[in-house]
C-alpha cells in the first residue's frame, strides 16, 4: 500500500464517521431529552451537518465541485418499481406486525416535539418526503456510498457497509418508539435491505435522484401507516 493510497482510506474512515454516526446521535438526543426547544435545536443543528460536512469535504477535502447529480443513465422505472415492491412489503408486514406495536409508547415519544398535532405531523410528512429522504440519499448514498467504495471496495462491500451504516439510527428509533424488540428486527432487516437497494440505485445510475425516487415512495406508506396508528 501506497502512503497515499492510506492516507485516502484514512480520510475515508474518518468521513464516515463524522457523517455517519450524526443521525444515530440526533435520534437519541432529540427522543431522550424530552424538552421541545432543546431537541428541535439539536434535530436542526444535525441536518445542517449533514449537509454541510459533506459538501465542505467535496470541496475542501477532495477538491471536487458541486453538481446537482443529473440521472444520465435512466433508472426512472426501475426506482418507481422497486419504491412501490418495497411498499407492499411495508404495508403486508405492517399488516401482520402492526398489533405489536404500543401506539401508547409511541405517542409518548413523539409529544414532545409535537407530531401528535395532525397539522404538525402532516407538515413533518411533506418535509421527510420532499427533503429528509433526498437528504438521506445525498448522505447515505453518495457520500457515504463513495466513501465506502474507498474503505471496502465497489460494489457489494460499499453497499453492505452503506446500508449498516442507514440501518443503525433507524433501529435506534424504532427502540424508542415503542416497537419490541423481534419486531425491531425485522424492520431493522427490512430497512437493512431497503438501504441496499437504494446504494445500489445510486451504484448502478450514479444520481441520487433514482434512489430519491424509491425512498420517497416508501416514505409515503410509512407516514400513512405512521398515521393510521397515531391518530
Amino acid at each position: 500500500m501506497t502512503p497515499d493510497f492510506v492516507e485516502e482510506r484514512r480520510r475515508a474512515l474518518l468521513a464516515l464517521v463524522l457523517v455517519g454516526a450524526a443521525p444515530t446521535v440526533s435520534t437519541l438526543l432529540s427522543f431522550g431529552i424530552g424538552v421541545d426547544a432543546i431537541s428541535q435545536t439539536i434535530f436542526l443543528l444535525t441536518k445542517l451537518w449533514l449537509l454541510c460536512v459533506p459538501i465542505v469535504w467535496l470541496l475542501k477535502v477532495d477538491s471536487g465541485t458541486l453538481s446537482w447529480s443529473k440521472p444520465e443513465q435512466g433508472g426512472y422505472a426501475m426506482s418507481i418499481g422497486l419504491g412501490i415492491s418495497m411498499s407492499i412489503v411495508i404495508l403486508l408486514a405492517w399488516l401482520l406486525l402492526g398489533d405489536s406495536i404500543d401506539a401508547n409508547l409511541l405517542r409518548d415519544a413523539l409529544e414532545p416535539v409535537g407530531l401528535l398535532d395532525p397539522r404538525v405531523y402532516l407538515a413533518a410528512t411533506i418535509y421527510w418526503i420532499l427533503i429528509n429522504s433526498f437528504l438521506e440519499e445525498f448522505v447515505f448514498r453518495w457520500f457515504l456510498v463513495t466513501k465506502s467504495e474507498i474503505l471496502v471496495g465497489t460494489g457489494n462491500p460499499a453497499i453492505i457497509l452503506s446500508a449498516l451504516i442507514f440501518v443503525v439510527h433507524h433501529t435506534v428509533a424504532l427502540a424508542i418508539f415503542g416497537f419490541p424488540w423481534w419486531a425491531n428486527l425485522i424492520s431493522s432487516i427490512g430497512l437493512f435491505v431497503g438501504g441496499a437497494i437504494f446504494s445500489w440505485l445510486y451504484i448502478r445510475y450514479r444520481s441520487v435522484w433514482i434512489p430519491y425516487i424509491a425512498h420517497a415512495i416508501c416514505d409515503i406508506v410509512v407516514f400513512s401507516v405512521g398515521a393510521i396508528i397515531i391518530f
